[in-house]
């Protein structure tokens, strides 16, 4: 496996495939769960503390934000252009698909610890992938 792929399996599928995990396991209202639920009385998450419902409410959202800054900055790299703005317009779509709930939140759910999970997984991103000398 070449390290292009490697860096694209580690940072940007796995990422999306726990989130989506997160999802399906765990999230109230998605229908695995509902069908545990009624089957087996498994998940209650009122009984889940602080750092689990954190983990469960807003980690899809970093593991979906860490995934997307991946992609770009590893794209970045590989383009080989130096664009010093890069990771100000990266920060920017990462910012953008979150506050956009806001204004539909008919369809969506804003919430603050989404921004700030997004945020973080972007910060991450940027240390790990675009920083990284070695990339």
């Amino acid at each position: 496996m070449s390290r292009l792929s490697k860096k694209t399996f580690f940072h940007v599928l796995l990422p999306l495939l726990i989130g989506y995990f997160i999802y399906f396991f765990f999230r109230p209202n998605y229908w695995f769960v509902e069908i545990i639920n009624k089957r087996e009385g498994l998940i209650n998450i009122s009984d889940a503390n602080w750092f689990q419902q954190l983990l469960i409410f807003s980690g899809a959202d970093f593991c979906w934000a860490y995934s997307l800054s991946s992609a770009l900055f590893i794209w970045s790299k590989w383009q080989g252009q130096k664009i010093r703005i890069f990771p100000v317009f990266t920060f920017f779509i990462i910012i953008f698909s979150e506050a956009v709930q806001y204004f539909f939140s008919q369809n969506f759910t804003f919430d603050w610890m989404d921004m700030l999970a997004a945020v973080l997984a972007f910060a991450l991103s940027y240390i790990i992938i675009f920083r990284n000398v070695e990339n």
